[in-house]
């Protein structure tokens, strides 16, 4: 079995020092969980590693970049000679990862945006770079015919099969950490280590195409349903973060982060997590603008009821949970005043 040395990081996982996960497992991740298996898999060969409380959060959402340096470093990508030119030209940790990646020409969004990258990867994006790497170039419905055909995924929404193929997969849905898991461990034991022609042949670029080529390349190869463009110079659009550390503990502190873009007159696309001690949660939707510092959604990306309301105040962002139970633990919610960073 081919060991697998990548560690998938976490906004919000904190790691304590000399913290190893015991071989009893994750309290929250019992035998007969369906992820079981894979996750147990990830934690040996350290792929994955579980929270201080001994917890694992198999539903927590993962970003693209978390996603894009799992996926290179799995395939074992060769680093280019040169690097990607972005719009946002500050250094990021996952630079290297999507260097990489655009060598390949493999379908993702952030190869030229940091807050992109920062937002929660959905499951088209993942089934096109899957099979990017795995089989070769392929539209979305290719893409997904490919994870079900194999048993690398079993889709979602059941009660669409055999009548709408992206609804039955959850193509705008977010990936979780059991799901990418679970993925990862079915593409090792099914072998698919080799890489497909077509992305070995863009790295080799015999056409002597730039990085930032290539890496549009792979943008344009997403659906149009799954692309994502770079932020506007709306006031909304930023990154606005709280966080208050109230005790000595690893887990004693208060944190709100909330990611806008795509913002338009009318709507912007909003992701927020929060973390109350070791309650936590995240949430992604679209909210609708109703004047020039106020805005609200009513449901998540998810299609659960989810009412949050924004306030645009100077260099900060007021929200205020309505009601969102369903999308995060009990003991936190996502109001909260944040700073724009």
């Amino acid at each position: 079995m081919k060991k697998l040395v990548c560690t998938l990081l976490l906004p919000l996982l904190v790691v304590a020092t000399g913290y190893t996960a015991q071989a009893a497992g994750f309290k929250d991740v019992p035998e007969d969980h369906y992820a079981y298996e894979a996750i147990m898999w990830a934690e040996e060969y350290d792929i994955v590693n579980g929270y201080p409380d001994g917890t694992f959060k198999p539903n927590a959402t993962i970003t693209e970049q978390q996603f894009a340096k799992l996926l290179a470093n799995f395939y074992e990508l060769e680093s280019p000679y040169d690097e990607l030119k972005k719009q946002t030209p500050a250094r990021n940790g996952a630079d290297e990862y999507y260097n990489r990646l655009a060598s390949y020409g493999v379908p993702l969004n952030g190869y030229f945006d940091n807050n992109i990258r920062a937002a929660s990867v959905k499951r088209g994006v993942v089934a096109q770079a899957i099979t990017h790497l795995a089989k070769g170039k392929s539209g979305l419905d290719q893409s997904i015919q490919f994870l079900l055909d194999y048993y690398i995924s079993t889709g979602q929404n059941f009660q669409y099969e055999n009548r709408n193929l992206q609804k039955f997969f959850g193509v705008t849905n977010n990936m979780t950490r059991a799901q990418v898991v679970t993925m990862l461990h079915r593409m090792d034991e099914r072998n698919f280590y080799e890489i497909s022609e077509d992305a070995q042949a863009i790295h080799e670029n015999t056409s002597n195409a730039s990085l930032n080529t290539r890496a549009k390349n792979g943008q344009s190869q997403l659906d149009k349903t799954m692309q994502l463009i770079t932020p506007s110079n709306s006031a909304w659009d930023g990154n606005y973060s709280y966080y208050y550390k109230w005790g000595a503990g690893t887990t004693d502190f208060n944190r709100r982060d909330a990611y806008i873009s795509n913002a338009t007159s009318k709507s912007f696309n909003i992701f927020i997590t929060a973390n109350d001690g070791t309650a936590a949660g995240s949430v992604d939707g679209t909210a609708t603008i109703t004047s020039s510092t106020k805005a609200a959604m009513n449901k998540s990306s998810n299609g659960n009821r989810c009412v949050v309301e924004f306030e645009l105040l100077n260099n900060a962002l007021k929200i205020t949970e309505v009601d969102c139970r369903t999308e995060h633990d009990e003991g936190t919610n996502f109001s909260g005043t944040l700073k724009k960073q």
